[in-house]
């Protein structure tokens, strides 16, 4: 992982809960930033949160995160808002777990509240590709709009629509599906329910995928039963157990066996590891069902064993 100092030379109010960040490298730049991609902004030693880009110069000096202050939330976003023009900081990444595909079929980019972050940088790549694409971005009111001015500042004319539940009521998921060409792709990122509903209603697209990304940890396994297993170490054959009420990244790091790890809610994918042996019980985020089908990898914050024994690629 690449990490780099950064200064916040510019810090904007978009909405009444919602700031964007401007970050300038110093002394060097990022590579491999592109639509879809996170960057993990070290706000103190033990406080590493990760937000998504939705815009960056291109020389990769200087990047932009929108952040929405979450009062009741784990600390991270109320310490972004306390940052003051000025202030310095490791910025580590970026990785993408979103990436937009390249080919030539229709997209539709389905955003809601804060999840329009990512969805932003896609606009813009598409228009620059010229590709068949439209975008709705779905709120509680305009008030809360925070992208809305970044998504009209593209240029998209009618292939955008703004949708306010205040006053257009509620959003016809299926219709948008039906209406979409056969084989057009959907990519979406936004609050949870927003993400099932999306997923939900996928059952009326004609060809083509849902891609999406979570905010949050799936709501269905937080409250999965906890069982002991144990995990082995493949470069030095430890074994160590892992009780109920602990997960493998803690027993891993308490060992002295070193693992990156961010958002430590299965979200950003910076603890994944190799598994080699064993069946995996993912709680994640961010693996496709095919992905954790293969058993080939796991996020060591969240995810348990099905089996007694996981052995694991360190």
């Amino acid at each position: 992982m690449n990490t780099q100092v950064a200064r916040l030379v510019r810090k904007t109010e978009l909405s009444p809960d919602t700031s964007d960040f401007c970050f300038e490298v110093l002394g060097g730049r990022f590579t491999g930033l592109e639509p879809g991609a996170h960057v993990d902004v070290h706000l103190t030693d033990e406080l590493v949160r990760q937000y998504s880009l939705w815009s960056w110069s291109q020389d990769g000096s200087m990047i932009n995160v929108a952040v929405k202050r979450e009062d009741d939330g784990r600390g991270g976003s109320r310490a972004m808002h306390d940052l003051e023009e000025g202030a310095e900081l490791a910025i580590g990444g970026p990785r993408n777990h979103f990436p937009l595909e390249s080919h030539d079929r229709h997209v539709t980019l389905i955003a809601g509240g804060i999840g329009a972050t990512p969805l932003v940088a896609m606009a813009r790549e598409l228009l620059n590709r010229g590709q068949d694409f439209r975008v709705y971005y779905l709120v509680r009111s305009k008030d809360y709009a925070a992208m809305d001015k970044q998504f009209r500042a593209l240029g998209l004319d009618k292939w955008y629509h703004l949708h306010c539940d205040d006053t257009d009521g509620a959003f016809d998921l299926a219709a948008v599906m039906q209406s979409m060409p056969m084989g057009a792709d959907v990519y979406t990122c936004g609050p949870e329910p927003m993400l099932n509903a999306v997923l939900e209603s996928g059952a009326a697209l004609r060809g083509g995928a849902i891609h999406f990304e979570r905010f949050a940890a799936a709501s269905d396994i937080e409250h999965a039963p906890n069982d002991s297993f144990e995990v082995e170490v493949q470069s030095t054959g430890a074994v160590y157990s892992v009780c109920k009420d602990e997960t493998i990244l803690e027993v891993l790091k308490t060992n002295g066996v070193h693992v990156d790890f961010g958002c430590s809610e299965g979200l950003c994918g910076s603890c994944m590891v190799d598994v080699v042996e064993g069946e995996v019980d993912h709680r994640d985020g961010i693996l496709t069902p095919e992905e954790q089908a293969t058993n080939s990898y796991l996020c060591t914050c969240v995810s348990r064993a099905k089996s007694d024994r996981l052995v694991l690629a360190l």
